[in-house]
C-alpha cells in the first residue's frame, strides 16, 4: 500500500502531541520499549532518512524527541496541519488517509513498529496531505522538523534515505492505481485482506482473525470499492466458509482461496 511532521502540541488541530520533550544526554522514555537505546536505534535505522543519519547525529534526535501514546482510533493528526515534526512508529499501528471532496477515503499507508511518516511536510514545509489515526494501540516518536534537517544538512548521505523513501512510496502509489484499472473487485479485497493478516493477525480456532477491526469505508478506502461490492464478497466468502465474519473483525478461514482469487498477482 502507498504510504502518506513547531513543536508538537496536544490535540489533532495543535500541531501535534502534547507529552513533554525530552533533555538532550537522558535515554528517551521510548527507549524502555523497544529494549533500551540500541533498540531505538535499530528501530529507527529501518527508515530510509533516520537510517541514513550517523549514529552522533541520530542518538541526540531520538532523545530529544517526543514520546506519544495513542489509543485505538485516536487522531495524531489532520490533514492540513502544519506537519512540523516526523513521525517513527514504536509499536502499533497508525492509518493514513485523505478524503476526497466526494467524502470517500483513501487509504494511503497502514504504518507499523519501524516505519516513518511525515517527512515531507517537515522537509517542504508544506501543510499536512493526510490523516493520521492509530487503528491499534501504539507508541510513536515524533521527532523535531527543525533538528532533523540540521542533522540532515550535516549527513548528506540521508539525502538517499529521502529518495529510497519517496520512491517507495511511488511505487505503492503506482501499484494501487494499476490494481485499480486492472484487478477485479474481488482480487483486489482480497489482496487487501492477505496484506492486513500479514501485518497483524493471530490463529483464532482454524481460522487467522485480523487484529485490525476496519469499517467497510476504509475497506473501501483501500481497495477503490463501494461498500456493496464489499458485502456482496465478503458475504459470498462467508457462505463458502472462506472467511467468518464478526461486526467489524475479519477471520480468514481458507487462506488458499483467497489467494487463488488473486490468480497470478503477488501479494506485497
Amino acid at each position: 500500500m502507498p504510504n502518506a511532521a513547531a513543536a508538537p502540541s496536544a490535540g489533532p488541530h495543535a500541531g501535534g502531541p502534547s507529552a513533554p520533550v525530552m533533555p538532550a544526554g537522558g535515554p528517551p522514555k521510548a527507549a524502555a520499549h523497544v529494549g533500551g537505546e540500541q533498540g531505538l536505534l535499530r528501530l529507527a535505522r529501518q527508515s530510509g532518512v533516520l537510517g541514513c543519519l550517523p549514529e552522533q547525529d541520530l542518538l541526540p534526535l531520538l532523545r530529544r524527541a517526543t514520546l506519544r501514546h495513542l489509543k485505538t482510533r485516536e487522531t495524531l493528526f489532520t490533514m492540513g496541519e502544519a506537519g512540523s515534526f516526523l513521525v517513527l512508529v514504536l509499536d502499533g499501528y497508525v492509518k493514513l488517509s485523505s478524503v476526497t471532496p466526494g467524502g470517500r477515503e483513501i487509504v494511503l499507508e497502514i504504518a507499523g513498529p519501524g516505519n516513518v511518516f511525515g517527512e515531507l511536510a517537515v522537509i517542504n514545509d508544506w501543510p499536512r496531505s493526510a490523516d493520521a489515526m492509530a487503528l491499534s494501540p501504539a507508541r510513536v516518536l515524533c521527532v523535531d522538523g527543525k533538528q532533523l534537517i540540521a542533522a540532515m544538512m550535516r549527513a548528506p548521505e540521508a539525502l538517499l534515505g529521502i529518495t529510497r523513501m519517496i520512491s517507495t512510496r511511488l511505487r505503492n502509489t503506482t501499484e494501487q492505481v494499476v490494481d485499480s484499472a486492472t484487478l477485479p473487485a474481488g482480487a483486489r479485497l482480497a489482496k487487501a485482506l492477505l496484506q492486513l493478516a500479514g501485518l497483524k493477525s493471530h490463529e483464532e480456532g482454524e481460522g487467522l482473525q485480523i487484529d485490525f477491526e476496519l469499517s467497510q469505508r476504509e475497506l473501501g478506502g483501500m481497495t477503490d470499492l463501494t461498500r456493496e461490492s464489499i458485502n456482496k464478497h465478503l458475504a459470498a466468502w462467508r457462505d463458502s466458509g472462506w472467511v467468518r465474519l464478526s461486526g467489524k473483525t475479519v477471520t480468514i478461514t481458507d487462506l488458499a482461496a483467497l489467494r487463488r482469487v488473486l490468480g497470478d498477482h503477488i501479494v506485497v
